[in-house]
């Protein structure tokens, strides 16, 4: 049976209020304040790993990661297909949007979201937004997820975004080795050469406190999550 061990920390850095991210390792959620790392051992599948971010400068930023990393536990585990994960998001988006809609305090309010599913057939990942996935191979990284974004600071696509024009991104993945899941208060912070730096360490508790780390180093001007997902046959 598949499982996998799962080294996880979110947190709202040193300049941001509250934590917006939220970040998501089967049934386990989090939001916390402060960066400390989390090991858990999950088994399965279906296993869902994720992080989202609720938009800075938005309404209700870390609500909107919550309630998305709340409806993903609920719907995933009849996502056994690449068109079921697609539709998935776009409900969870939608569901998103109407709440939003029902009070002035969350109107507008969105959420990126990248994941990794492990299912029966095997693994996919998928992102909604500028939230990454990354495969480690080796000590090789590899970005596995596409960006939905134009520049490094304007999203094209979110959870929340108005119905109709959402496409996530889908795709099949190897069901074994490491993947690094972050949010853009690690990728965005720190440069190409401290990140692969960084996932070159074989022990995952030591490249997370190496990532957190550095974000902190850099000023930890956002939120910051990172997920490093172990897949064990």
């Amino acid at each position: 049976m598949t499982g996998a061990r799962v080294t996880a920390l979110t947190a709202r850095g040193s300049v941001r209020a509250g934590n917006q991210d939220a970040v998501l390792v089967a049934g386990w959620t989090s939001q916390a304040a402060e960066p400390r790392i989390v090991e858990l051992t999950t088994d399965g599948p279906p296993l869902l790993f994720a992080v989202a971010d609720g938009l800075g400068g938005h309404n209700a930023g870390d609500l909107a990661s919550r309630l998305a990393v709340g409806d993903l536990v609920a719907r995933h585990p009849g996502w056994d297909t690449a068109e079921a994960v697609h539709a998935g998001l776009i409900a969870v988006s939608e569901k998103l949007h109407h709440t939003a809609a029902r009070a002035p305090a969350t109107a507008g309010m969105r959420t990126t979201v990248a994941g990794l599913l492990l299912h029966a057939g095997g693994a996919r990942i998928f992102n909604v937004g500028d939230s990454r996935v990354y495969r480690i191979t080796d000590g090789y990284l590899e970005q596995v997820s596409v960006d939905h974004a134009s520049g490094r600071s304007t999203l094209t696509q979110a959870l929340g975004d108005t119905p109709g024009g959402l496409d996530p991104y889908v795709r099949d993945t190897p069901a074994e080795g490491r993947y690094l899941l972050c949010t853009d208060g690690v990728h965005g912070v720190l440069d190409d050469r401290v990140l692969r730096r960084s996932c070159r360490l074989d022990d995952a508790a030591k490249l997370v406190e190496a990532l957190r780390d550095e974000a902190y180093a850099e000023g930890a001007p956002d939120n910051l999550s990172i997920l490093v997902v172990d897949i064990r046959p």
